[in-house]
C-alpha cells in the first residue's frame, strides 16, 4: 500500500514503462502520467479534476465503482475495464492500490494500466460468458452475493448484484468489499457468522430463515450459502442466494392477526355465526349456535340440512327456497330474512339472519359468510308494544263513544224531563195533564238513570284486558227501552214502527251500545222521513244456520244515491240532507259500536224509496273482540 509519506514525486512517475494515475478519494484524477493520457487520445493537462468514471464505456461504471470501494477498504484489486479513447474503445488491466495517510486513513487510489492485447476467440468467448452471467445476475429477482472467506475468520463481500440494493437500501458500492459485520445488524449477525462457519467447515450447503433491519425496513428472507472450493479442496468463497419472503410474511401475519381477531369476535358475540360452503353443501358453525340454541355438535362442519332442519315449516318455503332462489339463480351478493328456528329445547326462537355470498368471475356461489341473531326478545317487546297500543287505542275508542253516548243519546231523555217539569209548573197539579206529565217525567228519568247505569258500567271495565266484557243482551226490551223516548216524536210526524224482534234472542255484546244503536237509527228514520207517504219503520230479526244473528232497520224515507258511497254514511259529521236539524253523529256512532261489539253494518238505499241498515252478529259477538 502507498501513503502520504511515498514520495511519488520521486518515483519513475513520468519514465514509467506503464500507464500510471492517483485518484483522490472521490474518484477524481489528481495526477496521470503522458503514457496514461496517451492511452485516452489527450493531454495530461486535460485530465486532473475529472472524474475516472466517465472515460469507462457505457455500462462499465457501476462494477468500476464496485472496485474502487475495495481499493478504498485497503484490498489491492485487479481487473479489467472497457474505457473510451480518442481513436475508439480500449481494453485496459488495471491495478488499484489503496493511498493512506500518516494516520492510515483512505487517501486516494494508486492505479497501473495496462492494454489488454487482442485476445484468442476463446478467451474472447470466455469474456463474454463472464459479461452474460453479470447480467443474469443483476436481472434475477433474487439477491445474490459473494463473500472472499479470510484466513482469520472473517467475510468480506466481493459481488453483490442489484437485488441486494433493492431489498435491503444498502448501496452495492458499501457493500462491496466491506466486511459482513459491516453490513449485516444484529441479532442477525451471530446466526449468520454461524451459518458461514457451518458451510465452510462442512463444504455443504446451509439454509435457513433470516429476519434483519435494513434502510428499506425489516427484511424477511430464505438464504442459502454454497461454499467454493480451490483446488487444494479450501473453501475460499461462500456464493449466497436470498429469495426475500418479506411479503409472503406479511401477509401471513395480517392473516394470522385476522384470525385471532375473528376468533376473539366469536368469542364476543352472541351470535351464531357460520360459514356456508355451497360447493360442498356443508356448514360450519361457529361457538355461538350451540350458545344461542342450546345444540351440542357432534362434528362441525355439518351437512345444508342442519339448518333447514330446524327451519319453522310454515317459514321453510319463504326463507329456505328463498334463499336457494338468491344463491343460485342470481348474482346477489347480500341475503337477510327474519324466521323462527327451533331451539334444542323445542320451542322457537325468531331470528334475523343476514349473509354474504362469495361469488367467481362468473356469478357463481361459491360461499356464504352469515350471522343469525336471535331477535326473540324484541319481537316479544314488539308484539307487547303493539297490544298495549291497540289496547289503548280501544280504550281512547270506548271513552270517545261513550262521550258522544252521553252527548247524544242523553240529550233526549234530558229535554223530555226538563219539558214535563216546566209544564208541571205552569199545569193545573190536580189536572189529568199533571199526572200524565209526571209519569212521562219518570220515564224520561228512569231512562236517563238507565243510559248513565250503562256507560258508568261500561268506563269501570275500561282498564280491564279488551275495554269491557260483553254480555248477553236481550234485544227486544232493549229496542223497546230506546224507542220509548221517540214514541212522541214517532206519533207527531204520523209515523209506524213494526218490531218483529223476538223476546228470545239474545246476543252477546253491549247494552249500552245496542240502546245507542237503536235509537240513533230510528231516529234518523223520523228525521229524515219523505213528506210524500207516511213514514214506515220495520225492525226485524233472524237466527242464521250458522246461530248468526241479521237485524234489519228499514224505513221508506228520503234515501240517498248510492253513488256517494254507503262507507261517507258512517263518517263523523258526514250528512247527506243539510235541510234537517242534525249533528252528522248517530250513525257514526252506530258503526263504531257494531265494530267494537265485533259486528258488521251495511246499508242499501235508494232516493226517494228509502233506506235498509242491516246488522250481522257472529254467534258470539265476542268473537272478534281481542283478549
Amino acid at each position: 500500500m502507498l501513503n502520504r509519506s511515498t514520495p511519488l514525486d520521486n518515483a519513475p512517475f513520468e519514465r514509467s514503462a506503464e500507464a500510471i494515475f492517483v485518484l483522490d478519494g472521490a474518484g477524481n484524477f489528481q495526477r496521470a502520467n503522458s503514457r496514461f493520457a496517451h492511452l485516452l487520445g489527450c493531454a495530461v493537462a486535460q485530465l486532473p479534476g475529472t472524474a475516472f468514471l466517465q472515460y469507462l464505456a457505457s455500462g462499465e461504471a457501476e462494477q468500476s465503482q464496485q472496485y474502487l470501494a475495495r481499493a478504498a477498504a485497503g484490498e489491492i484489486v485487479r481487473y479489467q475495464a472497457s474505457m473510451t479513447a480518442a481513436d475508439g474503445p480500449l481494453k485496459l488491466n488495471l491495478e488499484l492500490l489503496p493511498v493512506l495517510t500518516d494516520a492510515d486513513q483512505f487517501a486516494g487510489v494508486y492505479g497501473i494500466a495496462t492494454p489488454v492485447p487482442s485476445p484468442p476467440a476463446a478467451t474472447e468467448a470466455l469474456v463474454e460468458r463472464e459479461h452474460q452471467l453479470s447480467v443474469i445476475f443483476n436481472t434475477i429477482a433474487d439477491v445474490t452475493f459473494v463473500l472472499y472467506v479470510e484466513e482469520n475468520g472473517r467475510y468480506r463481500f466481493t459481488f453483490a448484484n442489484k437485488a441486494f440494493e433493492r431489498t435491503t437500501g444498502v448501496p452495492a458500492e458499501k457493500v462491496v468489499g466491506s466486511y459482513v459485520d459491516e453490513v449485516i445488524p444484529e441479532p442477525s449477525l451471530t446466526l449468520v457468522l454461524q451459518k458461514y462457519h457451518e458451510a465452510v467447515t462442512t463444504l455443504e450447503r446451509v439454509v435457513w430463515q433470516e429476519t434483519s433491519d435494513y434502510p428499506t425496513g425489516r427484511v424477511t428472507g430464505e438464504v442459502s450459502v454454497t461454499p467454493v472450493c480451490d483446488a487444494a479442496g479450501r473453501c475460499h468463497q461462500l456464493v449466497g442466494v436470498v429469495h426475500d419472503l418479506t411479503k409472503e410474511k406479511q401477509v401471513e401475519e395480517a392473516l394470522r392477526v385476522s384470525n385471532e381477531r375473528f376468533a376473539y369476535a366469536l368469542k364476543a358475540t352472541t351470535d351464531a355465526i357460520y360459514d356456508w360452503n355451497v360447493m360442498e353443501d356443508t356448514l360450519y358453525w361457529g361457538e355461538g349456535f350451540e350458545f344461542l340454541f342450546g345444540y351440542q355438535l357432534k362434528q362441525n362442519p355439518v351437512s345444508f340440512s342442519g339448518w333447514t332442519d330446524y327451519v319453522h315449516p310454515d317459514d321453510t318455503h319463504r326463507t329456505v327456497v328463498g334463499l336457494q332462489r338468491v344463491v343460485y339463480e342470481t348474482t346477489d351478493s347480500f341475503w337477510e330474512d327474519e324466521y323462527r328456528f327451533q331451539r334444542a329445547d323445542g320451542s322457537w326462537a325468531v331470528v334475523m339472519d343476514r349473509g354474504y355470498i362469495l361469488r367467481d368471475a362468473a356469478g357463481h356461489a361459491l360461499r356464504m359468510i352469515g350471522a343469525m341473531q336471535d331477535i326473540t326478545p324484541r319481537k316479544q317487546a314488539e308484539e307487547r308494544q303493539r297490544l298495549l297500543t291497540e289496547r289503548l287505542a280501544r280504550q281512547n275508542s270506548d271513552l270517545q263513544q261513550f262521550t258522544y253516548i252521553v252527548s247524544h243519546n242523553l240529550r233526549a231523555p234530558l229535554a223530555n224531563a226538563l219539558g214535563f217539569s216546566d209544564l208541571l209548573s205552569r199545569v193545573d197539579k190536580q189536572s189529568e195533564v199533571f199526572d200524565q206529565s209526571v209519569q212521562n217525567l219518570r220515564t224520561s228519568l228512569l231512562q236517563l238513570d238507565q243510559v248513565l247505569t250503562d256507560v258508568n258500567d261500561i268506563l269501570s271495565l275500561r282498564d280491564e284486558q279488551g275495554g269491557y266484557r260483553p254480555e248477553p243482551v236481550a234485544v227486544a226490551a232493549v229496542c223497546r227501552e230506546a224507542l220509548l223516548g221517540l214514541q212522541e216524536a214517532l206519533r207527531a210526524c204520523g209515523g209506524e214502527l213494526h218490531s218483529n224482534i223476538p223476546e228470545t234472542l239474545w246476543v252477546s255484546g253491549s247494552r249500552a251500545y245496542f240502546h245507542s244503536i237503536f235509537y240513533n237509527l230510528v231516529s234518523n228514520s223520523i228525521k229524515y222521513r219523505s213528506d210524500e207517504r207516511p213514514l214506515r219503520i220495520d225492525i226485524t230479526a233472524t237466527v242464521g244456520p250458522g246461530s248468526d244473528t241479521t237485524i234489519t232497520v228499514r224505513d221508506n224515507g228520503l234515501g240517498i244515491s248510492q253513488e256517494k258511497g254507503s262507507e261517507e254514511m258512517f263518517q263523523l259529521y258526514r250528512r247527506f240532507h243539510t235541510d234537517k236539524a242534525g249533528r252528522g253523529v248517530g250513525l257514526y256512532l252506530v258503526k263504531a259500536h257494531m265494530e267494537a261489539m265485533g259486528g258488521q253494518i251495511i246499508v242499501r238505499s235508494q232516493v226517494n224509496e228509502g233506506t235498509e241498515f242491516i246488522l250481522y252478529f257472529r254467534q258470539r259477538a265476542d268473537e272478534n273482540l281481542p283478549d
